[in-house]
């Protein structure tokens, strides 16, 4: 094995990037990775004992069969810092039933899934072209597949033996089914294509044909005649909608914003003065915020919203993200020399290379941190998490809102607003905009959160940051304000807020922030507006 450091119940090369083994003369580690390797070697956790795995979001690469044959593993978050999967990563994983998977893996590789007994549903992601030989073979827990309508082909062996799968949606856009892709999956009653092929359709007999000589047999029906197919009728385009929009990444380039910011004066000084709106009696409102039309003194701020339209929502995953989908938690000690290493970010001009040292990597990720931060809001609800503190911390400008919630608050009841610029005041100091405050704090009112945290200057070119921060706020309610008048003008600095945000920049989710900002829902806000600093 070489030279080695241990640490957190783990085994580390000597530079502390690569996991590569479990120590097995300790107890400390727990199934949680702390924050800071950079590689996952082979094996590492094949045939373990553990029953949920968290990789942190610095983890860049897997080696080989990482979780293979571990029968007692059931949960797994992956890095969202990842981009490519091994082959047979889980496979053997009898027991697993969950896998936090990134957004931004495009394939699933050879036997992935393989002989995984307990999976009942598959984590897709947009932009996935073939489901490889054996990825779900043996998944015989699993009861219907709606296959992304960005998938070609079907290799060989790709589902077979899945044992329980009753429905099964197709794309319109397959070009091969392999002749064993689906062999030993004697329980499917119920076959659809999601729209009209040319290369395949559903016969009299409810099973699934490839056109040709004959009319090759290619998924067989079986009991069709007593089941019903309400089930995709009411689900298969919301399905798959979500899975074409999110293989769609090109930017409305005439699509305006949501809205501008206009408050009136008058606005600004109801709303600082704590005048009360209603959530029940607003109405959803035009798209765009203006101070022109105001009618007889009557102004009103034109709030919009969106949801997060990521495909793990349209499957139903970001609901029910298990424990292990957390942000990772910091002790005192860490938060400490985090902050500090933000501050010295802080005081450099936005977009410096100023980099954390591995001594400030060595001591930030030290173990057992979850502990000191589980009670860190238990007897002072109003002291800022470590991690918003953390932010608040690293930011050229930040300003926090204390709100009065009239009704009960969401589960996220924070607001955090980033501004791209400052206003001006009257006394010669830059500031976040009157019009931004009271915009915010309407949107605060209405949705009954707690606080709104206002940040400026985000040093998000520092990778240790980014890191943190894409981590942090993608599951916050986000609000960025900016200058641009479109997603085409947008700057890369408000770019890169919005990926990491999870603001969606095209131009049907931009028409959702419009309809639903001035009603309260359990959706986060994720939200752009155009404020002109005037």
């Amino acid at each position: 094995m070489g030279s080695y450091i241990k640490k957190n119940g783990l085994l580390y090369s000597e530079d502390l990037h690569t996991v590569i083994g479990v120590d097995d003369t300790s107890n400390e580690f727990t199934g949680r990775i702390p924050f800071g390797a950079h590689r996952i070697d082979d094996d590492v956790f094949s045939d373990c004992p553990y029953e949920s795995i968290s990789l942190p979001d610095s983890v860049k690469e897997l080696g080989n069969r990482v979780f293979e044959n571990s029968k007692a593993l059931e949960k797994v978050k992956l890095s969202a810092g990842l981009t490519s999967l091994p082959p047979y990563l889980f496979s053997g994983c009898s027991a697993l039933t969950k896998v936090t998977m990134p957004n931004q893996v495009e394939s699933f590789p050879e036997g992935l899934f393989k002989d995984c007994e307990s999976l009942t549903e598959i984590p897709f992601r947009a932009g996935l072209k073939a489901l490889s030989p054996s990825v779900f073979e043996g998944c015989s827990s699993l009861k219907s597949l709606v296959i992304p309508n960005t998938v070609t082909r079907i290799e060989s062996r790709a589902a077979a033996g899945c044992t329980a799968l009753e429905s099964i949606v197709f794309p319109a856009g397959l070009q091969f089914i392999a002749p064993d892709a689906f062999e030993g999956c004697t329980s499917v009653h119920n076959i659809r294509l999601d729209g009209e092929s040319n290369q395949f359709y559903v016969g009299e007999d409810g099973s699934l044909y490839e056109v040709g000589d004959g009319d090759r047999l290619v998924v067989k029906a079986y009991d069709v005649q007593s089941q019903s197919v309400s089930f995709f009728k009411e689900n298969v385009d919301e399905v798959s909608a979500g899975l074409a929009e999110d293989a769609d990444d090109e930017i409305e380039e005439d699509d305006t914003f949501s809205a501008e910011i206009g408050a009136s004066e008058e606005e600004t000084m109801a709303v600082e003065a704590g005048a009360e709106v209603e959530a029940e009696t607003v109405t959803p409102p035009e798209p765009v915020f203006d101070t022109k039309n105001e009618e007889e003194g009557e102004s009103q701020i034109m709030e919009d919203s969106a949801v997060d339209s990521m495909l793990a929502d349209i499957m139903g995953e970001e609901k029910e993200r298990n424990t292990l989908s957390e942000d990772v938690a910091v002790s005192a000690q860490e938060t400490e020399i985090l902050s500090e290493t933000m501050s010295v970010m802080a005081d450099s001009t936005q977009g410096s290379d100023v980099a954390i040292t591995n001594d400030e990597l060595e001591k930030l990720f030290a173990k057992n941190e979850e502990d000191e931060l589980a009670t860190h809001n238990a007897d002072n609800p109003d002291v800022l998490d470590s991690k918003a503190q953390i932010l608040t911390d690293s930011v050229g400008l930040s300003l926090i809102i204390d709100c009065e919630p009239s009704g009960p608050m969401p589960e996220e009841n924070e607001l955090y607003v980033i501004a791209e610029k400052l206003a001006r005041g009257e006394d010669g100091k830059d500031s976040f905009s009157s019009k931004l405050v009271a915009c915010s704090k309407t949107l605060a009112r209405i949705h009954d959160y707690k606080k709104i945290i206002m940040l400026y200057g985000l040093p998000i070119d520092n990778d240790e940051f980014a890191q943190f921060f894409k981590h942090f706020i993608s599951k916050k309610n986000v609000i960025l304000a900016c200058e641009a008048e479109s997603p085409s003008k947008l700057s890369d600095y408000g770019r890169k807020i919005c990926e990491f945000s999870r603001i969606s920049l095209k131009n049907e989710d931009l028409s959702e922030q419009r309809n639903t900002a001035a009603i309260k829902t359990d959706s986060l806000i994720k939200l752009v507006i155009r404020d002109k600093y005037e």
